[in-house]
């Protein structure tokens, strides 16, 4: 279904947590690995970093989230 397509990759980006886009635009390494990333491997980082319990905890992940895009890999 054609009407589909296009919503459906909108609403993936659309759950990119704010601080994941913030930390992403300051690191372009990382940012170019992102968009190459498969909506899958994404949803991975993006649970990985929402299942911190800690507002500490979090933004480590984000901070080695983005380490982890820069140096190349896929998966969290």
């Amino acid at each position: 279904n054609k009407t589909n397509a296009k919503p459906a990759r909108e609403e993936s980006e659309a759950r990119v947590p704010t601080d994941l886009r913030k930390a992403l635009a300051t690191a372009p390494m990382a940012k170019a690995q992102w968009t190459d990333l498969t909506p899958i491997a994404r949803r991975d980082f993006i649970s990985w970093i929402e299942s911190a319990k800690q507002p500490e905890t979090r933004k480590r992940r984000i901070e080695r989230a983005c380490d982890m895009l820069a140096a190349g890999k896929r998966r969290p």
